[in-house]
Formats: structure tokens, C-alpha cells, sequence
């Protein structure tokens, strides 16, 4: 989960953004030449499709701050990324816990809740690089110049959150010193993000992307309980898995009113 942004902290998250970038640059580079053997074209897609090798778990949680986790359980570390939240904030959370997966070395003796340290931030930097690699490319040839419009096309191209646009967008009209990009990214930057779904429609986007999705789904993570217990019968936590997955799964399915499956 990551840190809250906004406009009074958005030039000390840029400048640890700029301290961390090769690192990072590493980081996509390798995930881009070793890790698309399916040759997924949506980086939103390829994000979770990775994420169910390690038994992703989808539920809803209505916290508008918890966006997800890694829980360690028995040495195992499952994903979970909350429904709750718009479809965009899922992508980049996706991408987020993929790094902690993968390049975190530290944050694995307690489960990664929200938190300042570094390793929150090169996640968050990490998710950022993978959606948004030509995000200035595109947004300056968009035609108009309503700026809010323009977010909002770049997000439906990218399937990236609001925010996340705009961060990128900062970045860049610093490093080109586009004084009246910067001053648009900061005067809309803590503006209500309520409203999206009714801006979408407005403008013929697709409004899925700002909703939430609210699926309920364990199924990797029951796929690989019932491999284990037939892998090896005479283990008995692993039947003690499955049956608590099982309680939890009715229970959040009664919580939100779907029927048991």
C-alpha cells in the first residue's frame, strides 16, 4: 500500500522518484525482456496474469486507502489487491506488489501496510515506469487543449490512475521546464476524483476504468491449496488451508451479498 500524495509533498516525491530512477529503469528492463513469455500486449493485464503464480487473491475491502498487501503465511507470500477500489487503482497496485515480489529484499517480516520507506516508493516508481513509459508522447498529440480532458484520454490509453498521470506529467514539465504544465498538474492535482466516472462518460471514455470492480476471487489461491493436499495427502495444514479459505471465501460472499459458489 502505498504512501498518500499530494500537492504539498508532490516535489519531495519527484525528487526521491529522480534518486531512485536507475535502479528502477533496472528493474522494468528486466521485467520487459524475461517475464513476457505470453506476450501480453496490456500492461494492466500482464501485471495480474503474474501475480496468479503466487495465488493472487481479489476481494473487496471498502478502505478507500487500502489499495493492497502481501500477506506471509507459512513462508508463502500471497497477493491481495482490494476491489474496492477503481479498476486503474488495481492495475497499478498489480504492478506495485509485483515488485515487492520481486525486487523487495526488506519488507518481509511483517505484512506491507502503508509506510514511507523507500521500498514503498520504488514500488509506486516501479508501477509508474511499467504504465507510463511514453505517457508525454502521447499526452502532447492529443488534440485540444483542455488539460483535463487530456488526463483523462491518457488515462483510458494507459489504464493508469488519475494521479499517477499526473506525477509523470510533473516530472516531465520539470525536466523540460513547461512552467504552465506544472502549474495545471498542481492547481488539479487534489481536485475530487468523485466525479471521474460522470467525466468519462462526458467524453465517450469507457467509465469501467474509474469504477470499482468488487470481484471476489480466491481461485489460485484454492488451485494451488488442493494441488498441495493431493501432492502430499499425509500433511495436514494443508487441508487446515483449504478449509480456512473456504470460511473466509462464504463469509466475504455473504458480506457482499453474492451467492456461495
Amino acid at each position: 500500500m502505498s504512501e498518500r500524495i499530494s500537492t504539498g509533498n508532490l516535489d519531495q516525491i519527484v525528487k526521491k522518484n529522480e534518486e531512485i530512477r536507475f535502479v528502477i529503469e533496472q528493474n522494468v528492463l528486466t521485467v520487459k525482456t524475461t517475464c513476457n513469455t505470453m506476450q501480453v500486449n496490456s500492461s494492466a493485464q500482464h501485471a495480474l496474469q503474474l501475480l496468479r503464480t503466487y495465488g493472487l487473491i481479489l476481494l473487496p475491502i471498502e478502505n478507500e486507502f487500502w489499495s493492497g498487501a502481501i500477506f506471509v503465511r507459512d513462508g508463502k507470500k500471497i497477493p491481495v489487491i482490494n476491489t474496492a477500489q477503481p479498476r486503474a487503482n488495481q492495475y497499478f497496485t498489480a504492478w506495485h506488489e509485483f515488485y515487492h515480489l520481486n525486487f523487495d529484499q526488506i519488507s518481509f517480516d511483517h505484512v506491507i501496510e502503508a509506510d514511507t520507506t523507500i521500498e514503498e516508493r520504488k514500488a509506486e516508481y516501479f508501477s509508474a515506469q511499467m504504465m507510463l513509459g511514453n505517457l508525454w508522447s502521447c499526452y502532447s498529440q492529443l488534440p485540444g487543449s483542455d488539460f483535463l480532458e487530456k488526463v483523462f484520454r491518457c488515462m483510458e490509453i494507459f489504464q493508469a490512475p488519475y494521479k499517477a498521470v499526473l506525477i509523470s506529467l510533473y516530472e516531465n514539465a520539470l525536466n523540460t521546464g513547461d512552467t504552465l504544465l506544472k502549474r495545471f498538474v498542481k492547481e488539479h492535482f487534489d481536485r475530487s476524483q468523485k466525479d471521474l466516472p460522470e467525466r468519462f462518460r462526458e467524453l465517450g471514455l469507457d467509465d469501467s476504468l474509474v469504477k470499482p470492480s468488487y470481484i471476489i476471487n480466491f481461485s489460485e489461491l484454492q488451485g494451488k491449496i488442493d494441488n498441495a493436499v493431493l501432492d502430499e495427502p499425509e500433511v495436514s495444514y494443508h487441508k487446515d488451508n483449504a478449509s480456512f479459505l473456504q470460511t473466509i471465501t462464504k463469509e466475504i460472499r455473504m458480506i457482499t451479498g453474492e451467492k456461495n459458489g
